[in-house]
């Protein structure tokens, strides 16, 4: 039985993603904490700590060998985290390897490095996620680029700008998150082999020649000194997850708001099988966008946790580090959740060009801005918007007619001006956006790493 909806058979595909369920499964996991141990094994061959014959036997080792039935008893019986793992890979093994699985190692050097290999292809996926949305809006934003539409000011119809000026303000994020991506690889994807208390004395001269070959044997990065207790890695990660997925939730948010019926601007894909409520057949509930910024709440209040991770204890300080166990691969689990959402979201974005000039016109205050400037040139700025600000409450309080209202504070030359939608430099602003994007992922690479 399913005891959390990331795994849930019915909802899991709303709180996290194939791809994560099959990176944190059980398996899974022992397969990476194996690759580990046998990069350990290699690596120690390689220097003369353990014989060669014994490091293809620990290489040849296989997670679906593994009864996990006898792990977990040893683990109980010994309240160790790897012993019963130890010891059942003692038993696979053959007599003449058995001294040589671990040697030298502690648990946290498998699973910082486990960390380290899970932070790699979580990685990969919101890269990939991330940058497939930002082609999409790429493509809004030129599509949109003129289209005017009301801008908006605490919750309040304002002055026009263009939709691919707001689009391209959702691209612009989404590009910083990807060069926070592309800078947070070089930190977080690091080995860890500190041994008891990170001197590594365990391993006398040969200490960081192992160390180097085990970073090479498992594809990390050498760090320069053992982090057993500086946890930065894993929060700077978990942070830069945090921004995206809040970067993608502040778009997927407005989404949420510029569908609802009265505002009518965008609306998302939805299938003919989509049901929005039981009870009132009419509705069409936006399900993708309210997910995404569900999703990335928990994102950010799961983050929390592993900033908390960063003040331990001495050497080895097991109740922040065992804490990164739960809640690293949650984040991963919502964040992934999170970016596979809004890819669906944003290519499947309908936008009505006609409902938003309709608002435009039905807001009432669509020249309110441009009329402040022209008045301003002969009543002085703070007069003009007094005169205005009047003008505007005794229309509001429906004592007279806008035009009416209006006429006794603007000359009938300057209400005449006021003949089109002025978008100010919006159209040149999403212009430079999507130049700067398309210029950075002419020089990215589509892998991560």
């Amino acid at each position: 039985m399913d005891a959390h909806l990331i795994d849930s058979s019915i909802y899991g595909d709303l709180w996290s993603t194939e791809f994560s369920r099959s990176l944190f499964a059980e398996r899974a996991r022992l397969s990476r904490w194996l690759d580990v141990i046998a990069a350990l094994a290699r690596a120690q061959a390689s220097v003369g700590i353990i014989p060669g014959a014994s490091a293809a036997a620990i290489s040849d080792l296989r997670a679906e060998d593994i009864d996990i039935r006898r792990v977990a008893e040893g683990t109980r019986e010994t309240s160790h985290s790897t012993l019963g793992l130890i010891r059942e890979l003692q038993r696979l093994l053959p007599e003449t390897a058995r001294e040589h699985v671990y040697v030298g190692a502690t648990v946290q050097d498998v699973t910082d490095t486990a960390a380290a290999l899970e932070m790699a292809q979580v990685g990969q996926y919101i890269w990939t996620d991330l940058r497939a949305i930002e082609a999409s809006l790429i493509q809004l934003t030129i599509t949109h680029r003129a289209t005017p539409m009301v801008g908006r000011t605490h919750g309040q119809p304002g002055a026009p700008i263009t939709f691919g000026f707001k689009t391209a303000s959702w691209l612009d994020e989404i590009g910083r998150s990807l060069e926070r991506m592309g800078e947070v690889k070089n930190r977080c994807l690091m080995a860890q082999l500190g041994g008891a208390v990170g001197s590594l004395a365990f391993f006398g001269e040969q200490a960081l020649p192992l160390r180097k070959a085990f970073a090479t044997e498992i594809n990390l990065s050498e760090p320069r000194i053992s982090w057993l207790t500086a946890r930065d890695r894993l929060a700077e990660f978990g942070g830069t997850l945090t921004l995206a997925t809040a970067a993608l939730a502040r778009m997927a948010n407005e989404v949420f708001t510029l569908q609802r019926a009265e505002i009518g601007e965008v609306i998302e894909a939805s299938s003919a099988t989509t049901v929005g409520s039981i009870t009132m057949p009419h509705k069409l509930n936006p399900e993708r966008s309210e997910q995404v910024v569900t999703l990335a709440r928990l994102v950010r209040s799961n983050s929390s946790s592993l900033s908390e991770t960063m003040v331990q204890e001495h050497e080895r300080d097991a109740r922040g580090w065992k804490a990164e166990w739960v809640t690293l691969p949650t984040i991963c689990h919502y964040a992934t959740a999170t970016t596979a959402l809004s890819r669906q979201l944003v290519d499947g974005l309908s936008v009505s060009s006609e409902a938003m000039l309709a608002n435009i016109h039905a807001a009432g205050s669509v020249h309110s801005e441009q009329l402040l400037r022209r008045l301003s040139t002969r009543l002085g700025k703070h007069a003009a918007q007094a005169a205005l600000h009047e003008a505007y409450r005794v229309a509001r309080s429906a004592e007279q007619p806008l035009a009416e209202a209006l006429s006794h504070v603007a000359t009938p030359d300057e209400l005449q001006e006021l003949t089109s939608v002025e978008t100010g430099s919006c159209v040149e602003m999403a212009d430079a956006i999507v130049t700067a994007a398309e210029a950075r992922r002419s020089n990215e690479s589509a892998s991560w790493r």
